[in-house]
């Protein structure tokens, strides 16, 4: 791509925006570097990397690297054999630091962002030399005593020694001779020794070397005889700390130097990720939608050029620095749906000025060059952006006094320049196209050209205002027309893209508007031939209809959607219904069962009262049991009774029912299989996966045949025993007493298929109201053989074991 053309559609303007959302001066660099590539496994792999980065920033939206920075030349420095200081080291060790854990937060997210975490392993193990860093220097920048062992005893000589220096110091001072030679009582440093401030008249009475005096002349700054050797001492050994200390810091500046390609790898992926994220905060500025990555199904990045297609496409820059609402541009050409009769590969743009023109042309080219170099585009979902080799544009007015070339001249020297290069692979962006010289040369030489890139097959967009290059495009197969609308009756350009139909120069009703006498105008339009005049009006006329065809297109979709939502509305509320009616007809016969239950137990009461009542001698008391028994034994045939009316189907309306029919028991919801026909008492074998039990037609809800292949001449073959699996285990504490039996119901019937011999219940223990539904559950349930406590160690009366029906 030329430097130029990326000029003249403004991308770097995009790059040093990018690069404003950058933490670090490498990686600001590198953003405004960035070129658009022409390899389309490379763009496709960029275009990941952003979408990767939005997902980082999406799982950690803490994510910062804020304290990042470049230690590339502190590393080779050190590698040179120079002695960093402990502050640079400080700035080595917190980059590296801030590289682990960029490394290591990626890597925790290694399956959402498999590239950003591939470029994250360049990152090399510092942990080691971070511990050195960190035991020799504290965050003051300072080497600390146990760095060796050295230091820190010659640190404690340093100090012994700077205690008898002010100790001999403040003696003087106490002393009568002191007292009377000092003009103050302190002790002060000059030039790295110690010194007491001496009247100078008293110079004599206190022997000793005078360091400095004061401006007055008054004062000298002296330091006692008796303190010289003292504070030689303290300074030879300030001295060899001193060694010391650059002894250390040259051992750790080697360490570094050791590693300076590692180090310098680090940062290098670190500025990586960095504008990886800055890409994905940019798009998220410019409100870009992700669109689908290249795939076989759909791809908006075309390896192909066959077409070009933006959908709400919006100029990057206008996008974030208008101050009124940006129109989408939409636009396509190339082969649409691949079919020969709806391609054209060069559009020809008219309208009026301020009409959108220039700004459509430099909103596509700059598109392409964002998708190319990894950026994401503004644009919705069904744009589809090609590859392209070169983009060329020649756009706005590039005359140049000091070249003494005029407009024409500039825009000739652009187009000639990219003939010479461009192939059917190339877009190419012509602003004005024809401008600058004698309207029919230009035309003629506009047409020559657009001639010669419909023959090269390149995309073109090309904007004009020469009126025969809109009949030219109209009957040239190849070329559409396409107009940027203009408003009659507010007389102000609307912004949008219409594909089909060439556009109006409007300069009458512009000259009107701006305050062109009438009078002038009815000569101008009076100058202009009836056929131009004609094609004028009918221009204008087929934009109204299009108008006003796009605005019952427009009506009669909203009328779509508002049917659609009318219809998914009605459709919610009638599953919500069936789902309610389903509650409500198991929440009646979960009431049945226990009714029966019921029924049962009195029954049985009744018959052994009657059983007592009826053995021995008859007597008053056994009289009066006996009639209690029988009023039970109505009692319990009356619910009987109750119950038997309840099913949803009676036996007559099932139909008869043959070995491998498919079959629904009331409060099972998985079906099974009859093995036999009913026999006289209403009673017939059922296979529950592999469970086999005797079930009553009262019992049974539904009846389907089963298909024509489950049926042989060897009759219904029961289905083999699933391999049975470990006990499993259903959670219910916490849940209502209805929610937790009907989950217990279809574990149960799932374990039973499954083949499993037992099912963990855990209710948990609380009141026991949970406990004892779950097991008065159990003690009707066909699947359930038994139950238990579990054992103390695994749950007790918080858990219910139980053994299922073989």
């Amino acid at each position: 791509m030329q430097e130029r053309v990326l000029a003249t559609l403004e991308f770097n303007k995009v790059l040093d925006r990018l690069a404003q959302f950058c933490s670090f001066s490498l990686s600001k660099e590198g953003a405004v570097a960035l070129r658009p590539s022409t390899d389309y496994q490379e763009i496709v792999r960029r275009q990941r990397q952003t979408a990767e980065a939005r997902r980082l920033l999406e799982l950690k939206p803490d994510f910062s690297l804020g304290a990042a920075r470049d230690i590339r030349e502190l590393a080779r420095q050190a590698s040179l054999g120079h002695v960093l200081q402990p502050s640079e080291l400080l700035d080595i060790a917190a980059m590296l630091s801030l590289a682990i854990h960029t490394g290591e937060t990626v890597g925790r997210h290694r399956l959402h962002v498999p590239l950003l975490a591939e470029a994250c392993g360049r990152i090399a193990d510092f942990k080691p030399l971070l511990a050195e860093l960190s035991r020799c220097l504290n965050q003051r920048a300072e080497v600390v005593d146990k760095a060796s062992p050295i230091l820190a005893e010659l640190r404690i000589r340093v100090r012994e020694a700077h205690d008898r220096l002010l100790k001999q110091l403040h003696r003087l001072i106490a002393s009568p001779g002191g007292r009377t030679a000092i003009q103050e009582p302190l002790v002060t440093l000059r030039d790295g020794r110690y010194v007491i401030p001496v009247k100078a008249e008293m110079r004599s009475a206190l022997p000793g070397i005078v360091h400095d005096v004061s401006s007055s002349g008054a004062t000298l700054f002296l330091e006692p005889l008796s303190c010289v050797e003292l504070g030689n001492g303290w300074r030879e050994l300030q001295l060899e700390e001193e060694r010391e200390v650059l002894r250390i810091l040259r051992t750790l500046s080697a360490l570094i130097g050791e590693k300076a390609g590692e180090v310098s790898a680090a940062v290098e992926a670190v500025a990586f990720i960095d504008i990886a994220l800055a890409k994905a905060k940019l798009g998220e500025k410019l409100g870009c939608h992700e669109l689908p990555q290249a795939g076989p199904d759909q791809r908006w990045l075309s390896e192909t050029t066959d077409l070009l297609r933006m959908v709400g496409a919006r100029h990057p820059l206008l996008a974030e620095n208008a101050t009124r609402k940006v129109v989408p541009l939409s636009v396509w050409l190339g082969r649409a749906d691949h079919k020969e009769s709806d391609s054209f590969t060069v559009l020809l743009v008219t309208g009026p000025n301020t009409g959108g023109k220039t700004v459509a042309l430099k909103t596509i080219g700059l598109l392409a060059l964002m998708a190319q170099a990894g950026l994401a585009v503004p644009a919705e979902v069904g744009s589809v952006l090609p590859v392209f080799d070169n983009v060329f544009a020649d756009i706005g007015d590039e005359q140049s006094i000091e070249q003494s070339l005029s407009t024409f001249s500039s825009h000739m020297g652009n187009i000639i320049a990219a003939l010479e290069r461009l192939g059917p692979r190339s877009l190419v962006l012509l602003d004005e196209l024809g401008a600058g010289t004698d309207p029919d040369e230009g035309a003629a030489l506009a047409k020559a050209v657009l001639e010669h890139l419909l023959a090269v097959g390149c995309l073109t967009i090309a904007t004009t205002h020469h009126g025969e290059l809109k009949s030219f495009a109209h009957s040239t197969a190849g070329i559409m027309n396409a107009a940027v609308e203009f408003d009659a009756k507010t007389l102000e350009p609307t912004y949008r893209l219409s594909i089909g139909v060439p556009g109006q120069s409007n300069a009458f009703a512009i000259a009107q508007r701006l305050g062109l006498p009438s009078a002038i105008l009815r000569r101008a339009e009076a100058s202009m031939g009836a056929g131009q005049l004609e094609v004028e009006s009918l221009i204008r006329d087929l934009q109204q209809e299009r108008d006003a065809a796009a605005r019952e297109h427009e009506a009669a979709g909203a009328e779509h959607a508002d049917a659609d939502a009318l219809r998914r509305e009605a459709q919610q509320r009638l599953e919500t219904q069936d789902r309610e009616q389903r509650l409500q007809a198991d929440r009646a016969l979960r009431a049945i069962e226990r009714e029966a239950e019921r029924a049962r137990k009195r029954l049985a009461e009744a018959t052994k009262t009657i059983e007592k009542a009826l053995s021995g001698t008859p007597s008053q008391r056994k009289l009066h049991s006996l009639q209690r028994a029988r009023a039970m034994i109505r009692s319990s045939e009356t619910g009987m009774e109750r119950f038997a009316r309840k099913p949803s189907e009676s036996p007559e309306t099932l139909g008869d029912i043959q070995p491998g029919y498919r079959l629904w028991l009331r409060g099972i919801s998985e079906p099974g299989q009859a093995l036999t026909a009913p026999n006289e008492e209403g009673e017939l074998q059922v296979a529950l996966g592999a469970l086999r039990a005797t079930i009553r037609l009262e019992h049974i809800d539904r009846v389907e045949k089963a298909p024509a292949a489950d049926h042989s001449s060897e009759g219904f073959r029961r289905p083999p025993r699933p391999k049975a699996m470990a006990t499993p285990e259903v959670q219910v504490r916490g849940m209502t007493v209805e929610e937790a039996l009907e989950l217990v119901d279809r574990h149960l019937d799932a374990a039973a298929h499954s083949g499993a011999e037992a099912l963990r219940i855990v209710h948990g223990k609380g009141t026991g109201t949970l406990r004892r539904a779950v097991r008065d559950m159990l003690t009707k349930h066909p699947l359930a053989h038994s139950y238990t406590q579990a054992a103390p160690r695994e749950g007790g009366e918080g858990v219910t074991v139980v053994e299922l029906a073989q």
